[in-house]
């Protein structure tokens, strides 16, 4: 007897408990965590949670399960909320069935400090000053209790933003490139599990690692010199992030936010034998390496994307 489950509505804590009862409980233990109206010394006028929910689902399941095994319990029911909460609303409501309450009481501990420390779940606060702060899950390791750094902040600019609706030369081995065409964007929204909003890989598949590409604006400046091509455009490359003060290659398989968007990168992007045709003999192997050709990377929370021109912002 084991559920998680993600709420935009208010928790019925009577309907947690209510689903685990049966014969053989002996004991529910059960936990409320309410918005507090203050946070490290800032008055708190109200919090908005969001959730990579498709990741979600799967870890707060397998938390409940693996602690009930580990504990000897008989049942455990969670439900986080999601959306915006007043203080004084449940975020969180968690309820442990057991024949015996010990058990019952170190089951409840143990699942609530794994949902806090790894849910893929954001923390949108907003205080009484206007002032507002996102806070990612518990830093604190449970096992080990030791805090973990931050996640980075890119200190980049978004040079272009590119999307497409379909695909020019991905599963067009053998035949002729596609011609879907690509727009250029002054901002994108970004939903966290799914892609940027209109792109072709938007709602690809669960998981999936080039939920966006990112290209470093260095790398059109040395195929410009190496090829002679003057001018080219990061559509030819179709990645969808052109960034300038970053290097890509050292961000694979870490986290980093953006303009306030979490990012996980997943892979390099792995240059194909259409890039000789769309740029010029010998470009495939010119962008093959060190994340020359892009950076593939999950989008970990929601939020909006600006290129420099669409935030009003020059530079020399």
């Amino acid at each position: 007897m084991v559920h998680f489950a993600l709420s935009d509505r208010s928790i019925s804590s009577e309907e947690v408990m209510n689903s685990l009862r049966q014969s053989r409980v002996g004991a529910m233990v059960s936990f409320d965590g309410l918005v507090r109206n203050h946070n490290e010394g800032h008055y708190v006028k109200f919090l908005e949670y969001q959730a990579y929910a498709a990741l979600a689902y799967r870890v707060g399941e397998a938390i409940l399960r693996e602690e009930c095994e580990r504990f000897g319990v008989l049942g455990a029911s969670a439900v986080h909320r999601v959306g915006v909460l007043e203080v004084g609303q449940s975020a969180v409501f968690l309820a442990v069935s057991a024949e015996h309450r010990g058990e019952a009481f170190s089951a409840a501990a143990a699942i609530m400090e794994r949902l806090k420390y790894e849910l893929p779940i954001w923390k949108k606060e907003t205080y009484a000053d206007g002032s507002v702060e996102w806070v990612g899950p518990d830093q604190t390791n449970p096992l080990t209790g030791q805090i973990d750094h931050a996640t980075p902040v890119w200190k980049a600019s978004l040079k272009e933003i590119w999307i497409s609706p379909g695909n020019d030369f991905r599963g067009h081995h053998g035949m002729p490139r596609g011609n879907h065409g690509i727009v250029s964007c002054e901002q994108i929204e970004c939903v966290a599990g799914m892609g940027l909003r209109g792109d072709r890989y938007f709602g690809y598949k669960p998981d999936f690692k080039g939920q966006v590409t990112f290209l470093e604006e260095s790398i059109l400046q040395e195929i410009r010199s190496e090829f002679g091509v003057e001018p080219i455009s990061a559509s030819v490359l179709r990645r969808n992030l052109v960034v300038k003060g970053v290097r890509l290659r050292d961000w694979v398989g870490k986290r980093f936010v953006f303009q306030g968007v979490e990012f996980e990168g997943s892979e390099e992007c792995k240059p194909c034998y259409w890039m000789d045709e769309a740029i010029a003999p010998g470009a495939e192997k010119f962008l093959m390496g060190d994340c020359r050709g892009g950076l593939r990377a999950r989008i970990l929370s929601n939020g909006i994307l600006k290129t420099s021109a669409g935030e009003g912002i020059s530079e020399d």
